[in-house]
């Protein structure tokens, strides 16, 4: 699962204002561009502090606390974002001081739950294994079959010339028995493998 779109969300925590930003990043470099834009964007934060999980099986994780007292910000950040299972996001918590110190719970729980928040409210997306399969068919099965697949699966092709001939894709496995089912035998299947398609979540 990964997010679609950037998002962003913002708290106030006694009168300290929290600006949790989120970005699908593929890898370190976009993570570190993704985080460079949001200090020039917030020049006069009091702390940007940062976390990014990237690379295959999120096997690279970085986080920073930005003078944040250690251990407050940067590994409650990261912890919220290994914990959500998104994979591929960076996100950035823009802090502006209010006065008021919350102390090292404080942060933590405000940090942790800054990143919860912006996840939570971000459109999520996850690639989805489809089967593609290929027919060619004539006239006098359309009122069968196309009515079938238009019903049942995603047509991605349809041509009309001498025959009718269909691309398309669904997540079942029995297409090819049920083509045959419904043509009497006549309508041979051809599996054209795995595709992925992008699905929210």
């Amino acid at each position: 699962m990964r997010l679609k779109e950037e998002c962003r969300k913002e708290t106030v925590i006694q009168k300290s204002k929290f600006i949790a930003c989120a970005a699908p990043c593929q890898d370190e470099a976009a993570c570190r561009a993704y985080i460079d834009a949001i200090w020039k964007e917030y020049p006069d934060a009091s702390h940007v502090c940062t976390a990014y999980v990237c690379g295959e099986n999120n096997s690279i994780q970085h986080s920073s606390d930005n003078k944040e007292p250690s251990g407050t910000a940067g590994i409650p950040m990261l912890e919220a974002l290994k914990y959500s299972g998104i994979s591929s996001v960076c996100v950035c918590v823009v802090r502006y001081f209010g006065g008021i110190k919350l102390g090292p719970g404080g942060l933590i729980r405000a940090y942790a739950g800054a990143v919860k928040g912006v996840l939570e409210a971000a459109k999520k997306v996850e690639d989805i294994p489809l089967h593609q399969y290929f027919i060619t068919y004539p006239y006098d099965l359309s009122g069968t079959l196309e009515g079938w697949l238009r019903r049942n699966t995603e047509i991605t092709d349809m041509q009309y010339s001498d025959a009718v001939t269909a691309v398309f894709e669904t997540e079942r496995d029995d297409i090819p028995q049920i083509i045959q089912d419904l043509s009497h035998g006549s309508v041979a299947v051809k599996d054209q493998g795995i595709v992925y398609r992008e699905k929210e979540v």
